[in-house]
């Protein structure tokens, strides 16, 4: 049983505002912050890089890999899927994964949708990914109560085998079977805004049923005063939706990590013969 510690690298404004605003300074600095915490506990992240970070932070990229973090992408320009045409998609994809090789000098293996948007989309998504040369994806929230969440897959690792024949390992985000539904416990407000028990509980029952607890977090929940150096001002409902809990979020992540044993997705790859899951049809 093992946890995934997988990071969503963006820029917040840029990711959830507007995507035709710049990626901000500031999500460098918290990337190079998550880094350093990340360092002294001698853990590694699956840092799925969002292409216009990539592109205005090499560097940091560089460092990923450096310091044997496993890069993957995200994406280039932070557009859900189920809003791309699949000869878009393909090429958004195809950007990202080209740039992100050439900075970490391998094979880029793991993709995950913008929000999680690929659960939306038509399978036509997957076979792109296939077709590109990806191993595995991480865009499948199984779970009803997640916008973007698909309800007709596992809860756990499967090698997806796609109606062309080929298939993919898809590490979901994790969800918990708790009182008749499907929850999406696998990071974001949830973690924020959860006591840390409530958190190790959820996490030990998630690793009890599916062997493996796929996290995901992103740089700037760790930067509590974020919101105070954008350049334009912010209705409070947002304020208090996008940066409740930030404050403690670093301290239940570190936590976290020393509670658990924690894995790349890579590493994961070849870790057992993961069953295999047949894509259930849908549209486009």
């Amino acid at each position: 049983m093992t946890v995934i510690l997988s990071v969503d690298v963006e820029d917040w404004a840029q990711s959830t505002i507007d995507p035709t605003l710049p990626i901000y300074p500031r999500a460098q600095r918290s990337t190079e912050h998550l880094l350093d915490l990340v360092a002294a506990q001698r853990r590694t992240l699956t840092c799925f890089v969002l292409g216009l970070f990539a592109e205005k932070f090499p560097q940091t990229v560089r460092r990923m890999v450096r310091e044997g973090h496993e890069v993957a992408s995200h994406g280039y320009g932070h557009i859900n899927v189920n809003e791309q045409s699949p000869e878009q998609f393909r090429e958004d994809v195809r950007r990202s994964k080209g740039q992100l090789e050439d900075l970490a000098g391998a094979p880029i293996l793991g993709y995950r949708a913008p929000c999680f948007s690929l659960g939306r989309a038509g399978d036509w998504a997957l076979e792109v990914l296939a077709d590109e040369g990806f191993v595995y994806d991480s865009s499948i929230f199984p779970s009803p109560t997640y916008r973007f969440g698909r309800f007709d897959w596992p809860a756990s690792p499967v090698r997806a085998r796609l109606a062309s024949g080929r298939t993919l390992v898809e590490f979901p985000a994790a969800t918990l079977r708790w009182a008749g539904r499907v929850l999406p416990v696998a990071g974001g407000g949830y973690h924020r805004l959860l006591p840390w028990s409530a958190i190790r509980w959820a996490v030990r029952r998630s690793l009890a049923a599916n062997e493996v607890f796929t996290l995901y977090c992103h740089p700037y929940e760790f930067d509590p005063d974020e919101f105070k150096h954008l350049p334009f001002a912010l209705p409070l409902s947002t304020r208090l939706h996008q940066g409740l809990g930030r404050a403690g979020f670093e301290r239940k992540f570190t936590r976290l990590m020393n509670a658990f044993p924690t894995s790349t997705a890579r590493e994961l790859l070849q870790a057992k013969p993961w069953p295999e899951f047949v894509v259930p049809l849908r549209g486009e």
